[in-house]
């Protein structure tokens, strides 16, 4: 029984804290309580104190930590060996006390003389009682014993039962700013966020603590790191509600309101299950605090949207009342002055840009554009006067003029008193003024065409031709559009007004695009370019067309030089796709360093604009893709969250998969691994029925990859047998391989020693009806025998694993894969010989600067010395070392 509880014990200290690690520490405490364990019983319950507080349910603590002390106190001696773990779950009950009002303080108090006492009877330093000394008085606002006791807790010497390097300093850093000294906790944090932390709670509760120390210093730039870094790695952790609230706080505080609401939707369903009442009144206090700033709709779990002011008032309700229980129980007004005065905050400073893209967004708010010239004024108009200023202000790009113009002369004249041709003008005018419209904007132009050609009027004709051809292009229409405005664009470009032709060959060139003539349309933008009558804005939007021909053909550098020229214009609209263009050339270049600068510009330029929000989403993929690949992990995985938080559109389908593997390999490098996974599955879940097995197939792979690394190894057998499945259909017989191996290595790790022999035979048949001499099938075929080897040397058969390494020798040296064969090598020279010789054979034909030099050179002075040649084994290592 004792094995099978110790086996329980060991997977449940394995387990991630939250109530998955609660619930197996439970059964593992009433099973030894039955089997009368009485020593796994007690350390177990200490486990489970520390699950209880770490995994977000710490007044469950309380039970556990009482029996441990009744337990401790009827026989010390019996328990002497968890002492350290009893004293340090010591630490818990005081601050778990006070965050709970029905708890009277008295309570925390009679925990606080124990635990001084128990300290003092065990000769430990009193450096962690004043703590939590100091933690109950700043709790009630008792300012004067909270400086005394801070006083103390900073001169007492440090010993093992004082919390580490990290947390130490974070609690002094809370009670530092709280006093008005922003300067000495910056100091304080210096060496602590330098050091090496190993903590589970650190970086992140330091680097949330310095939020608003980091602002009263002036020193953005860490503030904004601090947000990002530690809120990314609280927010997957249990528990953590009253955190969430310090983030909050500080983007409400900083003019980042967008960012507050978004945690505040993200977090508000744990309110209904707050780690603690205290907990809930922090986040409360804080989530009232932004939504009071907003006029949107917030969406709520398992409820309907509600005003945000609605929400803040509530919010700010419940956090009033959490306040005055406690200040009852506290006799104290201190809780209640708090949240009042957060409730009612001002800034710390009008707006703190959180990225690179907000900074130079709001920068380009501080600066006025000049002024653009003021064109001729239009002439005053009246009857069919209007539909000549019309056409005249739809030429300058006075869009709003043309329009009224048009319908002034509806309202002035009469449909009696309307000619044919004002009639085919006014028809015109209301495809122009429906150009979002299209199917509005096709059918005034077909009329308009048949009125014209009553006339006679042919060049009215080609005109709407043209717009006809344009617009069924850009429908998707476009051997349609071809067909019907190729020739008549041709004729307009040579035969309309002058002023008039540089926007006809435009148009031209874009129907040709569409329809693949990239060549031919190459020739018309050129040709539009070189002409010196060509104006500004035509240019710039010629030149941004060109890029786009030139991208096509993998003309890169001129594609890039085409995007530059395309930046010169005022236009921010044009600006933006300048950008993004240019940054695109340069990620294809191999430059993704040169366009982060671009599509930061292109985000930055886009923002807010009406209609670009889906523009928006495609540079911040790009640019998540150029923070990828510069080694900027935590920058892309937060823009391409931004993105995916657009991409709602079903019909966006394609970005949103392309967004989603952008965050799987972030999250993966900044070591949110089930991040990673939950965007692997996602892929997964949203995968068309159509999906190619190939992709399906590496898709599960790589959810496999990440359940490995995530030490749940038989989920990750699943996840590569689907994938080798999916390999098969669509009859990549190597690939089909490697995941049965990968399948099999999982298997190992996981104990299932059958299966692993069972999958490497069902991968030896493929390999067999492949051609044997390709260096794929080599490594596969060498790669089955050193997977056995692995297998045979974990189960201790050390003559079968080095048969095996063996038989994997040949095949990986004629493939050319050395490494491979290096490591095969060696493991036939440790297990399958006591002679020193074959190890220094493989030692002396290593440079030093190999990465096998130290580990066979170190298998070398074992062997040595187990032959008993101490002298020769020393000098190697004096060399090694």
């Amino acid at each position: 029984m004792t094995d099978d509880l110790v086996d329980r014990l060991h997977r449940a200290q394995s387990t991630p804290y939250g109530k998955a690690k609660s619930a197996l520490l439970e059964d593992v405490v009433r099973r030894a309580d039955a089997a009368e364990e009485a020593d796994i019983a007690f350390f177990s319950r200490l486990a489970l104190v520390t699950a209880y507080v770490m995994g977000g349910e710490p007044r469950k603590s309380l039970v556990p930590f009482a029996r441990c002390v009744a337990d401790w106190d009827a026989d010390p001696e019996k328990y002497q060996e968890h002492s350290h773990m009893f004293h340090w779950c010591f630490k818990f009950a005081p601050n778990t006390l006070t965050k709970f009002p029905e708890v009277p303080l008295d309570r925390a108090y009679a925990v606080l003389d124990d635990m001084e006492r128990r300290w003092r009877q065990s000769g430990h330093s009193l450096h962690a009682v004043h703590q939590h000394q100091w933690q109950v008085a700043a709790h009630i606002g008792d300012k004067e014993t909270a400086a005394e006791q801070f006083r103390l807790w900073s001169t007492a010497p440090r010993d093992d039962l004082s919390d580490c390097i990290g947390c130490d300093p974070t609690q002094k850093v809370n009670h530092l700013t709280a006093t008005g000294r922003t300067a000495d906790a910056v100091a304080l944090s210096v060496g602590v966020l330098d050091g090496q932390l190993t903590c589970n709670e650190q970086p992140q509760q330091m680097l949330t603590a310095l939020l608003p120390a980091y602002v009263a210093e002036g020193m953005y730039a860490e503030a904004v790191d601090a947000h990002r870094r530690g809120y990314r790695i609280l927010r997957g952790q249990p528990g953590e509600l009253g955190t969430y609230a310090d983030h909050i706080r500080f983007c409400a505080r900083t003019g980042n309101e967008t960012r507050a609401i978004e945690l505040v939707e993200r977090h508000l369903g744990e309110l209904a299950e707050p780690p603690s009442p205290f907990a809930a009144m922090e986040f409360a206090a804080a989530a009232s605090l932004a939504l009071s700033k907003v006029d949107v709709l917030i969406r709520r779990p398992q409820a309907e949207d509600v005003p945000a002011k609605q929400l803040a008032e509530e919010l700010a309700q419940q956090a009033l009342e959490l306040a005055a229980q406690f200040d009852e129980r506290n006799g104290t007004t201190h809780q209640g002055d708090e949240v009042r005065k957060l409730l009612t905050a001002e800034p710390w400073i009008e707006y703190l840009p959180l990225s690179e893209t907000a900074r130079r967004a709001e920068a380009r708010k501080q600066v006025r554009p000049a002024p653009k010239p003021t064109p001729d004024p239009l002439p005053e108009a009246t009857g069919r006067g209007w539909l000549d200023r019309a056409e005249e202000a739809w030429q300058t790009d006075r869009r709003s003029e043309a329009i009224a113009s048009w319908s002034a002369f509806e309202q002035e004249v009469p449909e009696s008193e309307r000619t044919t041709l004002d009639r085919a003008r006014l028809l015109d005018g209301q495809g122009l003024a429906a150009w979002q419209q299209p199917e509005v904007a096709l059918e005034a132009w077909g009329e308009a065409i048949t009125l014209y050609t009553e006339l006679g009027d042919e060049l009215r004709v080609l005109r709407d031709r043209g717009r006809i051809a344009r617009m069924l292009c850009e429908l998707g229409r476009v051997e349609e559009g071809v067909a019907t405005g190729e020739e008549p664009l041709r004729r307009l470009v040579t035969e309309d007004e002058p002023r008039r032709r540089g926007g006809w060959q435009y148009t031209l060139a874009m129907v040709l695009a569409q329809s693949g003539r990239t060549d031919e349309a190459l020739q018309e933008v050129i040709s539009l370019r070189a002409n010196p009558a060509t104006e500004g804005d035509l240019r710039t939007g010629a030149a941004a067309l060109q890029c786009n021909l030139l991208f096509q053909q993998d003309r890169l550098e001129e594609a890039e030089a085409a995007a530059t020229d395309a930046l010169a214009t005022d236009d921010p609209q044009a600006l933006t796709f300048a950008y993004r263009q240019r940054g695109m050339t340069r990620f294809a270049q191999d430059r993704p360093a040169d366009a982060v600068g671009d599509f930061e510009e292109a985000v930055a330029l886009a923002i807010g604009q009406p209609g670009f929000e889906v523009h928006v989403a495609i540079c911040r993929l790009e640019l998540a893709k150029s923070y990828l690949f510069t080694g900027r992990a935590l920058e892309a995985a937060e823009t391409a969250e931004e993105a995916l938080d657009v991409l709602r559109d079903p019909e966006l389908g394609g970005l949103v998969v392309e967004v989603r593997g952008v965050l799987v390999d972030a999250y993966r490098a900044v070591g949110d691994l089930d991040a990673a996974l939950t965007q692997v599955r996602a892929l997964l879940a949203d995968a068309p029925a159509d999906a190619h097995p190939h992709w399906l197939g590496l898709t599960r792979q790589d959810e496999g990859s990440l359940l490995e690394r995530l030490d749940r190894d038989e989920e990750a057998v699943d996840s590569f047998l689907a994938a080798a499945e999916y390999f098969q259909a669509a009859e990549l017989p190597i690939d089909h391989v490697q995941a049965l191996r990968l399948a099999g290595q999982s298997a190992r790790y996981s104990g299932n020693f059958d299966l692993v022999r069972d999958l490497a035979g069902r991968a030896v048949p493929v390999l067999d009806a492949l051609p044997s001499a390709e260096q794929p099938v080599l490594f596969q075929r060498a790669g089955i025998h050193w997977d056995l080897a692995l297998l045979a040397l974990q189960q201790g058969d050390t003559a079968t694993a080095v048969a095996e390494a063996g038989q994997a020798v040949e095949p990986y040296e004629r493939g050319g894969f050395e490494d491979q064969a290096l490591n095969a090598r060696l493991l036939i020279a440790e297990h399958g010989s006591t002679d020193a010789e074959p190890l220094r054979e493989i030692f002396t034909s290593l440079p030093t600067g190999h990465d096998q030099y130290l580990r066979a050179g170190w298998l070398l002075v074992d062997r040595l010395r187990q032959l008993g040649r101490p002298a020769e084994a020393d000098t190697l290592a004096e060399k090694l070392s």
